[in-house]
């Protein structure tokens, strides 16, 4: 009976002692993280193989002021990812502290589905209208806007102007040619001509499409449709140069 009493004893003031060192350990483990400062940065741009828009060196550059030198437990990640995501370039920023003096930023380009290259702008567009530059980027596989557009588009176009409404119109266009594998494999360039009416020019077809307005997509689309599946397999077919379809109910081909 004595020795288990004893054994208790002793497992008990074992317990005591080992969770007094823990105890005191976190405290400091907890003293040293608070006065733990940042001194490098992890940069992961997620989609840097298919876009260039931005470098990392960039990247450092706008988060190096609010990071290094600063403790980790004071570092405003929340801000940083806001300021990374404001800068417009950039669609999303998750930003992180890690031990002992890191700070992780992994962020993600904004996707342009539309190159616009008319009246002395080049330049790529998102789905949102926001313009991104060409210069440094690498090619990519998009539909290419020429012709006559407003001139505000190279100063990017605010909300509720004429060219903002242009452009979101011309990117309601684009984005059904995109989303239908056919049309996004077959059209290659959009020109536009000063009335706003829109030719279609084709990666591998001698023709061209007179396509008009942005309007009456519908009935438009279902007539290229009936062109490429009844018309151009016929022997005259094949020798069209024009297919005009801008006009209601009508096909006309040249």
């Amino acid at each position: 009976m004595f020795k288990k009493i004893l054994a208790i004893l002793f497992c008990t003031v074992v317990a005591a002692l080992f969770g007094a060192y823990f105890f005191f350990v976190s405290r400091l483990e907890a003293k040293e993280a608070a006065d733990l400062k940042c001194s490098k940065i992890s940069i992961s741009i997620q989609d840097s193989l298919s876009k260039s828009f931005i470098s990392v060196s960039e990247i450092k550059q706008m988060v190096a002021d609010s990071a290094l030198g600063v403790k980790l437990y004071d570092i405003n990640t929340y801000g940083i990812e806001k300021s990374l995501t404001q800068s417009g370039v950039l669609s999303t920023a998750e930003v992180y502290t890690s031990y002992p003096d890191m700070l992780n930023v992994v962020v993600t380009q904004r996707e342009p589905v539309v190159r616009i290259k008319a009246d002395g702008g080049d330049f790529y567009c998102d789905r949102t209208g926001y313009i991104l530059p060409v210069s440094g980027a690498k090619a990519l596989d998009i539909p290419v806007v020429t012709g006559h557009l407003p001139v505000e588009l190279q100063r990017g176009p605010t909300e509720g102007t004429e060219a903002s409404e242009w452009l979101g119109r011309l990117l309601s266009f684009t984005e059904r040619i995109r989303n239908n594998a056919y049309w996004g494999d077959e059209i290659e360039q959009i020109e536009v001509s000063r009335d706003g009416n829109m030719t279609l020019y084709l990666r591998k077809r001698p023709f061209h499409i007179l396509f008009g307005s942005a309007t009456d997509l519908n009935e438009k689309f279902e007539k290229m449709a009936v062109f490429y599946k009844t018309i151009l397999p016929t022997e005259e077919g094949s020798k069209y140069k024009v297919v005009n379809i801008k006009y209601k109910n009508q096909i006309i081909c040249k």
